[in-house]
């Protein structure tokens, strides 16, 4: 484009600028644009939620107080769902024919009420037992180690604990009683468990496991702080695994 100068005109050049040309797109296409790309985006968060909680993260998901029946091994149990810890296994538990090879359940103490933890990865703090169910045929028992292994390990021999307990220590000399064996020394298959602190948990957690009918292995974890209702809880998991199990 030639560059026209007014000769009468001392002040600074001027050069003409050309405007674009206007585009032939109508306004409804940048309304289409924009709600394609919302449906994209809320197909794509479905799919990361449901990736998540098939990993067991915590997604948030109601649990029911109807009674689901659920199989675990030869065991056929039922029981509100709302005792199923993880969001995951609930879900499953709503299928026709819902089978588990370990299934996780978490109550309240003391009244062994359904734990009201969010569904996801829940601890035994606070007064919640976690309890797994797992049909584990042939398993070595932790009484079974007793004798030949804990005792060989155990450092100052034993000593009393709470209602008539006997503790051993695995610490290492002159450590912290971070990791302990506690049992009841008046019954040959009678309570026995391991109680561990790790780091970052505030408290030590305590395991037990035993069988239970039908041969499923039932463990359960709880705060080192309530051993001293270790005859209690003992009975009282017992007793609620009782009350689910059909057969």
């Amino acid at each position: 484009m030639p560059i026209l100068r007014n000769p009468a005109w001392d002040g600074p050049l001027v050069i003409p600028v050309s405007l674009p040309q206007p585009i032939r797109t109508q306004p409804r296409h940048f309304t289409w644009l924009s709600a394609a790309i919302c449906v994209l985006g809320a197909a794509l968060f479905a799919l990361k939620v449901h990736g998540w909680s098939e990993y067991g993260l915590p997604v948030s998901f109601v649990p029911s107080d109807e009674p689901v029946s659920v199989s675990v091994g030869p065991a056929t149990l039922r029981l509100p769902e709302s005792y199923i810890a993880t969001a995951r296994q609930r879900r499953m538990s709503r299928l026709e024919d819902a089978r588990f090879e370990m299934l996780r359940l978490a109550v309240r103490w003391p009244v062994m009420s359904a734990a009201d933890a969010p569904a996801g990865v829940i601890v035994p703090e606070n007064g919640t037992i976690v309890i797994e169910l797992e049909s584990s045929p042939g398993r070595e028992s932790l009484r079974a180690r007793l004798d030949p292994f804990y005792r060989r390990l155990a450092r100052g021999g034993e000593l009393a604990g709470p209602d008539g307990l006997k503790i051993l220590s695995l610490s290492a000399r002159g450590e912290p009683a971070a990791d302990l064996i506690a049992f009841d020394p008046t019954a040959q298959n009678g309570f026995i468990a391991r109680c561990r602190s790790t780091p970052p948990a505030v408290s030590a957690i305590c395991h037990r496991a035993f069988t239970g009918a039908s041969g499923v292995e039932v463990r359960y974890s709880f705060e080192q702080a309530l051993l001293s209702d270790w005859r209690q809880i003992d009975r009282a998991v017992a007793e609620k695994i009782l009350e689910f199990r059909l057969r």
